[in-house]
């Protein structure tokens, strides 16, 4: 979830590596259509968990590990985790140590690689994350999009990356608004804005090239956004909601929709109608709607209903899928500044899926 998809993601799609899947929604066509890919006997699975007890993650190992032997799993978490000593006990192929002091957003290529050492040839090859040191050095290239205002906490919407390189800006969006998003202050990247998203210009696309370009071989992304925290006045590294919104997903699941509202569950909140919400704007907020259905290749998960809401000035739209937001942006959503409005758009599933040893289901 999170960070650990997310640098994989980017990975793979800037050097076209067809041979990685990334399963982190738990909308259950999401995990059906894993379970029933035509290569699901080759693949090797990567279970990656910073904290070794993330429920997501959790869940899909539950579920995959009913339908594969424990050989072709192999587990990246911290030392002496859960996940750690559920590897271990089930006889998983591998277990690869991440760095404590490192934080999930800031993982890179080298847990992967570590990894792939152990896959056999002919084995599709799903890596879920990696464990890579920040660099202590700025980089000189400015990644960060657009002008970037800290004050309102908002972000004017910069001209995507070149399509080679793209999702690199989803890696960037998290590294920004997990990062500064914190004590009532932030900063809110805009990335794929359905409605303001400017057009790529040559000057736009020449800043892309330096910030993308190989150095020694080895592809250096990199983004400009200490200073941005420096700037706030907050901690670059730590994540405090994000480590909220597990407990509440653990607690949730624990007590079930029947039990009473304590420390760790919170209660119902009152919900405006799309007009009231647009209505509800006022200047320098953003809008994010958060799509709890199943991602589809090539799909953007808010344009359809950011056009339906209308634009209005200064008003800029991220939009990302449930609940993987939730361990990235959604720092930014509850610590930074009272300046978001929240839409969720979520269906039925059409077909659910149990989850073993958990007592539950991906629906519910």
């Amino acid at each position: 979830m999170g960070g650990s998809s997310l640098a994989p993601e980017v990975l793979a799609s800037s050097f076209a590596n067809a041979s990685l899947a990334v399963l982190d929604s738990t909308d259950p066509g999401a995990v059906l259509a894993v379970a029933r890919a035509a290569d699901f006997d080759r693949t090797l699975f990567v279970v990656c968990s910073k904290s070794g007890s993330t429920v997501e993650t959790l869940a899909f190992y539950h579920y995959l590990a009913a339908r594969a032997d424990a050989a072709r799993f192999v587990a990246i978490t911290d030392p002496g985790s859960p996940l750690e000593a559920l590897a271990r006990d089930r006889g998983f192929r591998a277990v690869f140590p991440h760095p404590p002091d490192v934080g999930g957003r800031y993982a890179g290529p080298h847990g992967g690689r570590n990894a792939a050492r152990r896959a056999a040839g002919r084995e599709r090859f799903a890596i879920c994350s990696s464990g890579r040191s920040p660099s202590t050095r700025t980089p000189r290239g400015r990644a960060a999009p657009g002008s970037l205002e800290g004050a309102r906490g908002t972000g004017q919407a910069g001209a995507p990356p070149p399509a080679p390189v793209a999702r690199l800006a989803d890696w960037i969006e998290q590294l920004v608004a997990e990062s500064t998003g914190k004590d009532g202050r932030g900063v809110v990247p805009v990335v794929d804005d359905p409605i303001t998203a400017p057009r790529p210009t040559a000057r736009s696309s020449a800043t892309w090239r330096r910030i993308a370009r190989p150095r020694r071989r080895v592809p250096r992304l990199g983004v400009h956004h200490l200073e941005l925290c420096t700037r706030l006045v907050v901690n670059a590294f730590d994540q405090p909601n994000v480590e909220e919104a597990k407990a509440l997903a653990r607690a949730e699941l624990a007590r079930g929709e029947g039990g009473p509202v304590g420390a760790h569950r919170a209660a119902p909140l009152a919900t405006l109608t799309p007009e009231a919400l647009r209505q509800a704007a006022r200047p320098g907020d953003y809008l994010a709607i958060s799509r709890t259905c199943r991602p589809t290749l090539g799909s953007r998960p808010g344009s359809s209903r950011a056009r339906e809401l209308g634009p209005r000035p200064g008003l800029h739209h991220h939009a990302r899928f449930g609940p993987r937001y939730l361990h990235s942006t959604g720092q930014l959503h509850k610590g930074g500044p009272n300046t978001g409005l929240f839409l969720v758009v979520t269906a039925d599933d059409a077909e659910d899926a149990d989850i073993p040893e958990m007592g539950t289901t991906f629906g519910a």
